[in-house]
């Protein structure tokens, strides 16, 4: 096993011999992306050691929230919503964080996702008229709870600063996209990539006896700043000082199978696929982790 000082140290020969990254990688070259490959992963297995030693996964967890709250752990959680803007296999990924982080701080942990059926264009349309989750939708309060979070609500020309209409949120969004995750212990979220409709990442959650949705608004700070990135580098130097990291790094593996699954059921007629793969079982710490003032 290579410790994390020998690892470091060598990254860091390779770049003084290299002269830097610049000239092996233009700033306009694709992303690089980095996987642990293994045929088991299990709590303090080889894979789980080796994937320890960085930390991943995305900054929308680790940001600021307005309101700043988190879901309280240990709560018994119906149903999830999180509406989001981006492209499909980039920022799926992050809205499929910003749930996952609250999802697992549910009564019995993580038990891992079931199911999963990703909608597009006038699929999305037709689940949203559904009416609810047992008849191909999901939970409309809990959408609108999302949107009355939102900075960027989009609003018509009239500037009347009302919620927008079905029929608006029709014409304004031109490519919906909907992921619908079917968790292991029967506990329900959906994924709302709606560009168009808003600029923002929010969430909502439906918890069992509570007569109102628990919602908040994951706040991203605009540029130039873009503290947000600070907030995940200061979990990043959390996990340098104590040799541990602050949050799960199962989170990452689940969510990123997510994203394969989802996008695998976008490419074979939109259907439902079952995953149990994703059978990843972990706890979420009690103390929060986003930023807070």
């Amino acid at each position: 096993m290579v410790k994390r000082r020998a690892f470091l140290g060598s990254i860091a020969a390779g770049l003084t011999i290299a002269g830097g990254t610049t000239a092996a990688e233009p700033l306009d070259s694709p992303r690089k992306r980095m996987a642990v490959i293994t045929t088991e992963w299990r709590y303090h297995s080889h894979a789980w050691h080796m994937a320890e030693r960085f930390l991943v996964g995305s900054s929308l967890p680790v940001t600021w929230r307005m309101p700043s709250i988190d879901l309280p752990y240990a709560a018994e959680v119906e149903e999830m919503v999180c509406v989001a803007m981006g492209a499909v296999d980039s920022y799926d990924f992050h809205a499929l964080e910003t749930i996952q982080c609250m999802a697992e701080r549910r009564r019995g942990g993580e038990t891992g996702v079931a199911a999963v059926q990703a909608l597009r264009g006038e699929a999305v349309w037709t689940a949203m008229e559904a009416g609810g989750w047992d008849t191909g939708g999901w939970d409309a309060r809990l959408v609108e709870a999302c949107l009355c979070r939102s900075h960027t609500l989009a609003q018509p020309e009239t500037f009347s600063d009302r919620h927008p209409t079905p029929s608006q949120i029709r014409a304004w969004v031109k490519s919906p996209v909907a992921y619908r995750l079917e968790y292991a212990d029967g506990t329900k979220a959906t994924m709302l990539l709606m560009n168009g409709l808003v600029g923002d990442f929010t969430f909502a959650a439906r918890l069992k006896g509570e007569p109102e949705p628990l919602s908040s608004l994951f706040y991203l700070p605009p540029n130039p700043n873009v503290v947000y990135s600070a907030a995940l580098v200061s979990k990043a130097e959390e996990t340098f000082l104590t040799g541990k990291t602050p949050y799960p790094i199962e989170r990452a593996l689940l969510t990123t199978g997510l994203v394969e699954a989802c996008v695998r059921s976008l490419g074979t007629g939109q259907k439902r696929i079952e995953t149990p793969h994703l059978a990843i079982r972990y706890e979420a710490p009690r103390a929060s982790t986003f930023a807070q003032l």
